[in-house]
């Protein structure tokens, strides 16, 4: 039987969906059963005996689990800083929306440089939320076209 995840629409749900289908993992991600059903709220995890169900701790694994596309760097210091950055996002004393034009670097794509990581996940999981209904700057705005555009964002987001 193949590994699953089971996802609703809660913004933690989306997130491990969109890192599901960046890492191209081989698990089915299917919507949950009627409350009355389950046990636990989604997103989790199944696969034979294991059972997941933190949205925190799924990421973790799914990145160490599954090989595909590592959105995590090597370097453990940049690593940790990532970590850090996710554990912030949301905190209702953060101004994310300046911290992003702030830490967003002329020349450079993506958070953390060059390359996609998992802090792009998170922040464009959280900007779905936000950017509905609340100006942005133009650098922040061309930072969330080019995440939003992405193909994963697009299928986890339900944005056809």
């Amino acid at each position: 039987m193949k590994p699953t995840i089971v996802v609703d629409d809660t913004p933690e749900s989306t997130l491990v969906h969109w890192l599901v289908l960046e890492k191209e993992c081989p698990i089915e991600i299917v919507t949950p059963p009627p409350v009355a059903e389950r046990m636990i709220r989604a997103p989790y995890y199944e696969d034979g005996e294991v059972l997941l169900y933190d949205h925190a701790t799924l990421i973790q694994f799914l990145q160490e689990r599954y090989p595909g596309e590592q959105l995590l760097p090597v370097d453990p210091i940049v690593r940790a800083q990532i970590r850090q950055a996710c554990t912030l996002i949301g905190e209702p004393d953060i101004d994310l929306i300046t911290e992003i034009g702030l830490v967003l670097r002329e020349g450079t794509d993506f958070m953390a440089g060059d390359s996609f990581t998992l802090l792009d996940i998170y922040i464009g999981t959280w900007l779905a939320e936000y950017v509905i209904d609340n100006e942005i700057s133009a650098k922040v705005y061309s930072y969330w076209k080019r995440i939003s555009g992405r193909t994963a964002f697009r299928v986890a987001h339900h944005v056809y």
